[in-house]
Order: structure tokens, then C-alpha cells, then sequence
């Protein structure tokens, strides 16, 4: 069994920093530890997922799992959030919010919803937001404990692919494999276009990803695991939510010039993946391919694959 590191409470609690005051003098007495997400949605209630079960806030600050008489999120209270998130200049996080989220500090992504602005047939924008959603970033030591024996069985490091659907906690796997493998003196190039794995402030991650570990974060993924392939000598590169064609025309030069890569990818399981045609192919590269999901809780290595 893993155990969380003693910083995680204080991470989560630090999200109210970030909710609207309208909302946040009621939560002050909330324990978030455990939580995962905090939904804010358009005239509905506050939602709070823990791993254990969906609950509601009411108005005087309990948890209930009933969602009558609780708190009502507003327009207000979602605009003031979006201000709050962006430091007032939406304009600074722009390219972000188009892609439907906003990192901030500790790691913790807003995922945004609500109307698409097309250009060029690209989204470029995101109005009338209706629904935020907290993602709770968390450093879970042991987290990897399964999975890296596998990864490193038979000496060096295997070329590992992580299925995941969302919230099932390979992000926070990923995050203590990186840490596990550069405490054992690997060299390792992490590629955080999102700012999710290592959440840099000012050059210094949140979390604890060992003593030889490189971060490059805020560039395309394919783009990034060449650079850090060309720049930084590693032995393996790591980057998250792997899938498109550029990403594994990237995997490709990378095993093939002796690095090793560790990636995570959305999906149930490993047949979900062979469905898509590029994505079959990108198999071929990999030598373990672990599949997780929430069954037995967040991070439960369903499946782990080194033929298929």
C-alpha cells in the first residue's frame, strides 16, 4: 500500500485560494484530503469527488451526498474564479484556455467548458463559460511501487506505455516513476506540455522528482522529447497523454536511437488502442504496456502486458 506525502494535504487545501469568496467561506472547514475534483457547473450545485463518492456542499459548510439545499454555483462566482485563475489577464493564458483548461500553481489543472470559438476551424477560445472543474494534483510516494519493478525487469529500462482512463491517477503514477527511477541515478527527461507532471514555479517543481531528473515544460510534446533527446543525454524520456501523429513519429526516433520512453495515453484498455490504426502501430515500440483503472481504488494496475 502507498502512502501520501505529508505535503499533499496542504497542496489540495491550497486550491482555495483559487475558488471565488463566495464559495470559499464555506469550504474553510471542508477536508479535502482524498479529493480528487471540484466541479463548479452553471446554476448547480458544488460538487466535490473524493475517491470514494461524489458530495455536495450545503450552506453551512457539511458535506452531504445529497444534492438538495446546497450551495448553487453562480455567474458570478465563475467569472471571479476565471479572474482569480488567470491573475485578471485572460489574454496571458489564452492558448490554454483554447485547449479547455488552465494550469495553476501546484499543479492543479481548471478544466473549462462552455462556448467554442472557431477560427479557421480551430477552436481559438472558449466564452460563456458554464463549468469549471478542479483537477487536484497530489504526490503520492509509492504510487509506482508495482510498476516500476516491471518497468526496470531484466536490466535497464523497458519502453512502458500507461492506458489510463481519466482520473484514474496516471498522472500521479507517472509522477512517482520519474521520482523512483532518478533516485536510482537514471537520467530523466520529462516533457510537461501542460504542466501537470512537475508544475514549475520559477524553475522548481512541486513535487519531489528525485536528484537527476530535467524538466522541460510548455512546448508540444513531440517537439519536446526531441529537444531533451538532442539537449540533455537521458536514458529515458517521460511525457504524458501521448496520441498524436507527431508524438509517435517522436517515440519512434527515440527507442530507435537507444533512449528509452515512458508515456501515458487515454483509454479503458490495450484493445481500445489497437482499434485506431496510427495508434496500433505506435505498439510496436513499446515493451510494457500497463492498463490502469479505479476498480480497487485510484492508480489499480488492472493489466500489464509485455506481449500482445
Amino acid at each position: 500500500m502507498y502512502i501520501a506525502n505529508n505535503e499533499t494535504a496542504v497542496s489540495s487545501k491550497g486550491i482555495l485560494n483559487y475558488m471565488p469568496q463566495g464559495i470559499r467561506r464555506y469550504m474553510y472547514g471542508v477536508n479535502l484530503d482524498g479529493a480528487c475534483e471540484i466541479h463548479m457547473r452553471l446554476g448547480k450545485p458544488l460538487c466535490i469527488n473524493y475517491s470514494d463518492g461524489r458530495f455536495y456542499l450545503n450552506a453551512k459548510g457539511n458535506l452531504t451526498p445529497i444534492p438538495n439545499s446546497t450551495l448553487k454555483v453562480t455567474r458570478e462566482h465563475i467569472d471571479e474564479a476565471i479572474e482569480i485563475a488567470t491573475s485578471s489577464s485572460v489574454y496571458s493564458v489564452r492558448d490554454q484556455i483554447k485547449n479547455g483548461y488552465i494550469t495553476i500553481a501546484g499543479g492543479h489543472r481548471i478544466g473549462i467548458t462552455g462556448t467554442a470559438v472557431i477560427k479557421e476551424d480551430k477552436v481559438s477560445f472558449i466564452k460563456d463559460i458554464s463549468g469549471l472543474n478542479y483537477r487536484l494534483a497530489g504526490e503520492v510516494i509509492g504510487a509506482a511501487d508495482e510498476a516500476v519493478p516491471m518497468i526496470l525487469k531484466g536490466g535497464g529500462i523497458k519502453n512502458t506505455l500507461i492506458i489510463s482512463p481519466p482520473g484514474a491517477g496516471k498522472t500521479t503514477m507517472l509522477r512517482d516513476i520519474v521520482r523512483q527511477l532518478s533516485y536510482k541515478s537514471y537520467c530523466v527527461s520529462v516533457v510537461d506540455e501542460r504542466s501537470e507532471i512537475a508544475a514549475l514555479c520559477e524553475g522548481r517543481s512541486a513535487f519531489d522528482l528525485g536528484f537527476s531528473t530535467d524538466v522541460l515544460e510548455g512546448v508540444d510534446k513531440a517537439d519536446g522529447m526531441l529537444m531533451v533527446l538532442r539537449s540533455m543525454s537521458p536514458d529515458v524520456i517521460v511525457t504524458d497523454e501521448i496520441g498524436k501523429q507527431s508524438d509517435i513519429d517522436a517515440i519512434e526516433r527515440i527507442t530507435n536511437s537507444g533512449a528509452a520512453v515512458i508515456a501515458t495515453i487515454h483509454g479503458r484498455n490495450i484493445d481500445m488502442i489497437k482499434r485506431r490504426d496510427d495508434l496500433k502501430r505506435m505498439l510496436k515500440f513499446f515493451d510494457l504496456i500497463i492498463t490502469l483503472s479505479k476498480r480497487k481504488g485510484i492508480g489499480t494496475v488492472e493489466e500489464a502486458l509485455t506481449e500482445w
